[in-house]
């Protein structure tokens, strides 16, 4: 399935190999849990990612579409909810919500400045995590 996959994002020419692994994650996820309740269906899933992953939301979508084809989750809803990320500052112990800048998600570098003080010396303390939130079945 990867050599396949590999083909077709040559042919669209855009990268999408993180996300479908991260799709396929998902989708195991999900199917996993479907099975556990005896579900032939799966209708939705609600994930919940913080904006540090660099997960194009997306790229994200056509990857699970990929990931579920001839699957119970084939034809599922991907919701996606995006969370901001935080950091702790070092210097003056306090939280700080962050964006990332356009130049930063093309690269993913970044420096976090503390909003109370201006240090940059800071700590991700969220938004590098995602979580299946949620999943809707058919039984």
């Amino acid at each position: 399935m990867l050599k396949k996959l590999e083909s077709y994002t040559r042919k669209l020419n855009f990268p999408i190999m993180h996300e479908f692994a991260f799709a396929y994650n998902i989708f195991k996820v999900a199917e996993a849990t479907a099975l556990k309740y005896n579900a032939k269906k799966i209708s939705e899933v609600l994930l919940e990612i913080g904006e540090l992953t660099l997960i194009v939301p997306e790229l994200l979508q056509r990857s699970f579409e990929m990931a579920t084809k001839g699957s119970i989750a084939e034809g599922a809803e991907l919701v996606i909810k995006i969370t901001p990320g935080k950091v702790k500052c070092r210097e003056c112990n306090k939280t700080s919500e962050i964006s990332l800048t356009r130049e930063a998600q093309l690269t993913g570098l970044q420096l976090f400045k503390c909003s109370h003080c201006g240090s940059n010396n800071t700590e991700i303390i969220e938004g590098k995590k995602a979580n299946v939130k949620n999943i809707k079945i058919q039984e």
